[in-house]
């Protein structure tokens, strides 16, 4: 694992939390779905933790975060709480959409989600309109376009390179590639190869997407960039997807090495191995964020759905 070396204790546990957190809440997402107390489709993103960790520990609230499908992570990492993700879920009025998005839309302003696209290589002009917002008012925020390999095909996707460097505006691109295009693997569906395709128009830095420590690194280095004035910058992190593309099921397309391959065990071996992390710390932690998503799940079904006034409020 790459040993950045601003790392410390603080930091390696928030980065653990956060990967944490993501994975449990999304193994209850998984145990709970085929009950149908869920009301919409979920894109789960176990194995993929790291990514959203080591890339949204660097992000402000005021950086404007543009997803796609596969949202619980990085919304979570961003600040989004598992209060109003669950409630979405369960489409309930109290969630971060009002019930009215699902998982696939959502919502939070206050941290920095002004919404998420369905639509495969949606959220990547989105970030540019933002980073060319911020630059027309001298704003100091970041617009982030966080996308899958299929989106690169997509021919919004090399307009935004070109526009974003031309204009040289404040734009991470974060390309979170884990292989597939729903069930097709990048070899069926990409005639290019990503990291050449995006170093025609910026600085571009391949990193592994299942080392949280060398995902937080070069995601440190790209957006200092950015906030200085050098503009866009791609980070292109090669991860892995333990889930089918949707739903609650394992995926069966490859062979996944769930020790050699995840995340959170290589961040955990790393901090014991550096004494930062000590005896039951790292059970402790999932037993905290298992009670804060029984709380999640208990006030989602609680809830009210939304009424069609709430559209009009």
């Amino acid at each position: 694992m790459t040993r950045p070396h601003t790392i410390n204790r603080e930091r390696g546990l928030r980065l653990l939390r956060t990967m944490r957190t993501i994975r449990q809440a999304s193994e209850r997402i998984a145990a709970l779905y085929p009950s149908n107390v869920m009301e919409t489709p979920v894109h789960l993103c176990i194995g993929q933790e790291a990514v959203a960790a080591g890339v949204c520990h660097h992000l402000r609230d005021e950086d404007k975060l543009f997803l796609g499908h596969r949202t619980h992570g990085p919304a979570l990492a961003k600040g989004l709480g598992l209060r109003p993700l669950f409630a979405e879920l369960y489409g309930r009025s109290t969630g971060c959409s009002r019930g009215f998005g699902g998982s696939m839309h959502l919502f939070d302003p206050a941290h920095g989600l002004p919404g998420s696209s369905a639509i495969v290589g949606g959220s990547i002009a989105l970030a540019v309109g933002a980073g060319l917002s911020a630059q027309l008012q001298r704003a100091d925020f970041v617009g982030v376009a966080w996308f899958g390999d299929a989106a690169t095909n997509a021919g919004v996707c090399y307009e935004s390179l070109n526009f974003a460097a031309l204009r040289k505006l404040p734009v991470l691109f974060v390309c979170e590639d884990n292989g597939y295009s729903n069930v097709m693997p990048k070899s069926a569906h990409s005639a290019h190869d990503i990291e050449s395709l995006a170093k025609v128009f910026m600085p571009t830095v391949a990193v592994d997407g299942t080392d949280v420590l060398a995902t937080f690194a070069a995601a440190g280095e790209a957006l200092t960039a950015i906030r200085a004035g050098g503009g866009p910058r791609f980070l292109h992190c090669k991860t892995k997807r333990w889930m089918k593309h949707q739903g609650h099921e394992p995926c069966d397309l490859g062979v996944v090495d769930r020790d050699r391959d995840c995340p959170i065990q290589k961040l955990e071996t790393f901090l014991r191995g550096s004494g930062l992390l000590q005896g039951a710390e790292s059970t402790q932690i999932a037993q905290d964020i298992e009670r804060e998503i029984d709380d999640a799940i208990a006030f989602a079904a609680a809830s009210p759905f939304p009424t069609p006034e709430l559209l009009e409020a």
